[in-house]
């Protein structure tokens, strides 16, 4: 009964899978003319009767090749399980300009979806063969891995989005590493300081994603390393200073020995030093035609809009009045603006909310200034209308934007110390208002703890387990220690016991990495297992093993030569996997896994 209920819930849980069906089509956004690359469609569901667009620019050299992934999760009784099936097409670039690859339409359950439209971009580029190669390869990325790391296939640059600009008004800054070289990773870097500049860090990758982008008529792998953006700090001319990186370029021996150099890393690391140019910033001053009375030095695109809680109140009951600023610009420097509250009102300082974000078109968003005013005496009374200057950076001329005056009606209201106007008191704490006149302080009532003098500890039970208990448990503690500082002086015998522990902790890893369809993982796992149980079942550094002598010390320790045999070849069928090309598959990792297991079990019953 147990395992039917287990199959119902499983069934119920992936019971609406597949309602969203989702068909994407992904292909370089830039080639050059005459290479090779990839168009891959890919749906979560299986589809049949793929019908694809005419291809005007391309030749279509192969295709399509069908796989499949599939994936299934039970985390907390929730059962969920994706499924991806990929249709990929070899294409070839034979006219240079910008092409649109029309919509495709496949149907799942009787029902037709079309996939999205691509625009690739082919240029005429360097000519060379090694682009093309690469993608038919299953490359995305431009490389010359044969080629001497020079200025032109590996640099850096900080594109800015303007060069001139008024004060008050931003300018984004992009760090980007270009790369036509094989990267494996980055060093030491130094940041421009940006001198002259109020910069604001803006959002990016953690992990840096290459992409194909063309630069001087030439495709790059483009790395995003950093984005900023900056507010200029004085007129006049600015420079950025250059950004330094150290790039890390994989480099591909050709002076291999063997067939085997290709599997184990015929390659060697080289760092290479790279400096960006100075960027030179012209800050203009703000024109000083018709520069309007009580400007502070607001630049943007922004609009205002007032409001008032209430236009009729009592005598010394409170109401807000709230300025709502949107749009764009230097919105962080926007300054409270000053209002003529009549004098019979008691005005606090504003409560300032701010809610801004950064992007690539600047600094938006909206700030909210709100006002609390109590008036104090029966009347009617006018708050006028506020006004609040800025420069407008889209047509370069100064504004004034006004709010709303606002008629307020005071009525007598109740006695001193009664007032009811908490009510209008939108985002402020009753703490915030106080009452004129009145000083209150509480008394402490309740429980307040009091103990009755002359009683002691000392000489009590209490007193004396106080003492005897923590010297017992040290006694005990102290000879616990002993007996573990004995047992772990045995070194040999420590690692004999902690080796089944650590191969099991290894294969653990093994089976997420198998669970990820991560290959070399997990075959790089499997052999730490095996080498690290040796290692330890043997009391010898894993630097002094190797797949020459383990067969002479095994034998020492009377295990049995086919037992040897079988422990040499899982571990000759990991190294082999790991750089196989096509040997990652499920199949193939279970049997290694059920294999490593196996012949762990079994040099654990035989080596004495």
């Amino acid at each position: 009964m147990k395992i039917v209920s287990l199959i119902i819930l499983m069934l119920i849980g992936v019971t609406g899978f597949g309602q969203n069906v989702s068909f994407q089509a992904t292909a370089p956004s830039v080639v050059e003319l005459g290479e090779q690359f990839r168009l891959t469609y890919s749906i979560d569901k299986q589809g049949t009767n793929l019908q694809v667009p005419t291809l005007e620019g391309f030749d279509l050299l192969m295709g399509p090749s069908t796989s499949s992934s599939s994936s299934f999760s039970n985390i907390n009784g929730k059962v969920t399980q994706t499924s991806s099936f990929m249709y990929t097409y070899v294409l070839e670039a034979v006219k240079e300009g910008t092409f649109s690859i029309p919509v495709a339409t496949i149907t799942v359950d009787g029902k037709q979806y079309k996939s999205n439209t691509l625009k690739i971009q082919v240029i005429k580029g360097s000519g060379g063969n090694s682009v093309g190669k690469s993608q038919q390869r299953g490359s995305q990325q431009p490389s010359e891995t044969s080629a001497a790391v020079t200025d032109d296939n590996l640099f850096l640059r900080v594109e800015v989005s303007r060069r001139s600009l008024y004060m008050g008004e931003s300018l984004v800054a992009t760090i980007k590493v270009y790369s036509r070289v094989s990267l494996s990773g980055f060093g030491r870097s130094k940041f421009p300081s940006f001198d002259g500049f109020l910069a604001e860090d803006m959002p990016t990758a953690e992990r840096i994603e290459m992409v194909r982008e063309t630069y001087d008529g030439k495709i790059y792998n483009v790395g995003t390393i950093r984005k900023m953006l900056l507010f200029p700090q004085h007129t006049g001319e600015i420079t950025i200073e250059p950004f330094e990186l150290e790039c890390i370029v994989r480099e591909q021996l050709t002076n291999s020995r063997s067939m085997f150099d290709d599997f184990f890393g015929n390659y060697r690391d080289i760092k290479a030093m790279r400096k960006s140019q100075p960027i030179k910033i012209t800050v203009k001053e703000l024109p000083s035609e018709g520069k309007p009375l009580g400007f502070t030095g607001t630049v943007g695109n922004i609009s205002m809009t007032t409001s008032v809680s209430a236009d009729t109140v009592n005598a010394n009951d409170a109401l807000t009045y709230k300025i709502i600023f949107r749009g764009s610009g230097n919105m962080k420097l926007i300054e409270a603006p000053k209002i003529s509250f009549p004098p019979d009102f008691e005005v606090y300082d504003p409560k300032i909310n701010k809610d801004i974000s950064t992007g690539a078109d600047g600094m938006s968003g909206t700030v909210t200034f709100e006002y609390l005013a109590i008036p104090r005496y029966s009347g009617d009374y006018q708050i006028p209308a506020v006004t609040f200057p800025f420069f407008d950076s889209q047509t370069n001329t100064y504004k004034t934007l006004s709010g709303n005056a606002y008629n307020i009606h005071v009525r007598k209201g109740a006695p001193k110390g009664e007032s009811t106007g908490d009510a209008a008191v939108q985002s402020f704490k009753k703490e915030d208002v106080r009452v004129l006149g009145e000083d209150i302080r509480y008394i402490k009532t309740g429980d307040l703890g009091l103990h009755e003098r002359g009683i002691r500890l000392f000489g009590t039970t209490v007193y004396l387990l106080a003492l005897l208990i923590p010297f017992i448990l040290f006694v005990i503690g102290a000879i616990l220690n002993r007996r573990r500082i004995k047992a772990n002086s045995d070194l040999v015998r420590v690692k004999n016991k902690a080796a089944n522990k650590m191969a099991g902790k290894r294969m653990k890893l093994a089976v997420g990495a198998m669970k990820n369809h991560n290959g070399e993982l997990f075959y790089e796992e499997v052999l730490k297992a095996l080498w690290g149980y040796v290692s330890y079942k043997l009391n010898i550094d894993r630097a002094e093993l190797n797949r020459d002598n383990i067969n002479d010390l095994l034998q020492r320790k009377t295990v049995d030569n086919t037992l040897i045999q079988e422990f040499i070849s899982v571990l000759d069928t990991c190294e082999y996997a790991r750089y196989a090309p096509g040997s990652n598959s499920d199949h193939e990792m279970d049997k290694v896994y059920r294999d490593g297991v196996d012949i762990i079990t079994k040099l654990d019953k035989a080596i004495k």
